[in-house]
């Protein structure tokens, strides 16, 4: 609120200072109504504060330039308006002294620089939303944060021609999160609006110009005076425990966690375990899961092939075509004694989906731990050579996974056939078969719009994509469900509203 009534003291100066950020806010909101810029969330930042706007600019680039010339023609058009943006705001609340062209020269500068250091965010961001991949995402987070302070930093104490600020330490990284946060319910709003008409995300972000204005020249008037307008605790402490938090969950999950095993061992039937992407039959996050924990002895327990009944099979199996895998699937399951049960994880879902579809034989109950949502990314790359939507970032995710695989650090393929933006979206309903879904928090719930199936029942785990397969909740509610018990979901919990306050706190950063 101090930067704020800073802000308003220097507007009822020079009033004319909101000009600019008010008509690039009207600019970016008639470009939403017509469909140019996403009618989401996403597009929040086309009018935020220099430089996050130059970070919007960046991660559209990625996501639609069709050719790396006009991805650099974006970039360029990019530094140049934000730079005079922000070099006519200041100038304007300086009282015009100086030259307008040497105030904008500088913010060029800025801007250039800002792109440059904003390039790994952009990347992360946009190959882990493609390939569905948390921890690219969180990278990304903390790639973006500190260049974004530190030029926002930069181009407010910028010389607009009545000396240099010396307060050069604003905004605070508290102050910075706290208006990073009012991004996030902006776009909260915007979401919402947007399922009333398409025409209300364009006013809001239109009309969002001044308050985006009120938050720079507040920053400026504090430098200026070389007060320091505090604030911003509350959302720092909460961002910090937080991560805290979900950090030791889940390597408590992964590297501590050691229950012993739950039996009921005489359960009848068969528990059919079916691994994710880039597992095998010796490896994954299921490989090491004790089938008691569950209910079910080892010698009712079986792993299912992506390539036939009884046969092993390699990470490269398990990114063929998944309709092809879902009959092999399928195949298995008929197979097993009744009545079966299947326990997945990840690309399992997506499996049982296709299962579903086809009409074959389901199990009689599933659950899926870390299953993604049913529909593929909101985001495309463009396969190597076409000049369409997401070449540039399909280039720049390629080389990313080639850079990775010779650290020895990551292995995927964005053009293999079972690689979710290549998907076809397969969202059914069964009545003959219950499912539960068990998504982790720290995984794809927050990437995507929506992370529900029809007809599941949704429980979420303090944990992350291969933690929750040792998850203490995780692991009762699977037991629970599969001795044919009632699991309540979180849909309407406080457990669900993490969820969604986790995809409103993404979604200005995300590439649409």
């Amino acid at each position: 609120m101090r930067t704020l009534a800073a802000g308003t003291r220097v507007v009822a100066r020079a009033p004319i200072a909101l000009l600019p950020m008010a008509l690039e806010s009207l600019v970016a909101g008639v470009l939403v109504l017509f469909g140019a810029l996403p009618r989401t969330g996403a597009s929040v930042t086309a009018g935020a504060v220099f430089p996050i706007t130059n970070y919007f600019d960046l991660k559209q680039a990625l996501a639609h330039a069709p050719a790396w010339p006009f991805f650099l023609a974006a970039l360029i058009v990019s530094a140049l308006v934000r730079s005079a943006v922000i070099a006519s705001t200041l100038w304007l609340a300086e009282g015009r002294n100086g030259a307008l062209a040497a105030v904008w020269l500088r913010a060029g500068r800025e801007a250039a620089l800002a792109l440059v250091f904003f390039f790994p965010a952009a990347v992360l961001f946009f190959t882990g939303a493609l390939i569905r991949y948390a921890p690219f995402v969180w990278a990304a987070a903390l790639f973006g944060l500190i260049p974004a302070v530190l030029f926002m930093r930069r181009a407010l104490a910028i010389d607009a021609g009545a000396g240099s600020p010396r307060g050069g330490r604003l905004p605070e990284f508290a102050g910075f999160l706290s208006y990073a946060y009012l991004l996030s319910a902006l776009a909260a709003a915007i979401s919402v609006l947007g399922r009333v008409s398409f025409v209300l995300p364009a006013i809001l972000i239109a009309l969002a110009g001044p308050l985006h204005a009120l938050m720079a020249l507040g920053w400026r008037e504090h430098m200026r005076a070389e007060t320091y307008p505090g604030g911003g605790g509350v959302a720092a402490l909460a961002t910090v425990l937080g991560l805290l938090v979900l950090g030791g969950a889940t390597v408590y999950d992964r590297s501590i966690a050691d229950r012993p095993p739950v039996g009921r061992a005489e359960a009848a039937g068969s528990l059919l375990l079916l691994g994710g992407a880039d597992s095998s039959s010796k490896t994954g996050a299921l490989t090491e899961l004790d089938p008691r924990d569950v209910g079910f002895g080892r010698d009712r327990t079986d792993l299912l092939s992506y390539k036939a009944a009884a046969e092993p099979y390699v990470a490269d199996d398990t990114r063929a075509d998944l309709d092809d895998v879902a009959e092999v699937v399928a195949r298995q399951i008929e197979s097993a004694e009744p009545p079966r049960y299947l326990l997945g994880h990840s690309q399992a879902a997506l499996i049982l989906d296709r299962v579903i579809q086809s009409g074959a034989l389901e199990p009689d109950r599933s659950v899926v731990i870390s299953g993604p949502p049913p529909v593929p990314p909101g985001i495309d790359a463009a396969p190597p050579g076409d000049r369409d939507d997401g070449a540039v970032g399909g280039d720049m995710a390629r080389g990313l996974g080639r850079l990775l695989d010779a650290l020895g650090m990551a292995d995927y393929d964005i053009d293999a056939p079972a690689a979710p933006a290549n998907l076809e979206p397969v969202v059914v309903g069964s009545e003959r078969v219950s499912r539960l879904a068990i998504w982790a928090l720290a995984d794809s719930v927050w990437l995507d719009g929506d992370w529900r199936r029809p007809g599941e029942v949704n429980v979420v785990a303090f944990s992350d994509h291969v933690g929750a397969t040792n998850n203490s909740r995780a692991l009762d509610s699977a037991r629970r469900f599969l001795a044919g018990d009632e699991v309540e979901g979180d849909e309407t919990s406080w457990r669900g509203f993490l969820v969604a306050g986790l995809r409103y706190a993404f979604e200005p950063w995300r590439p649409r």
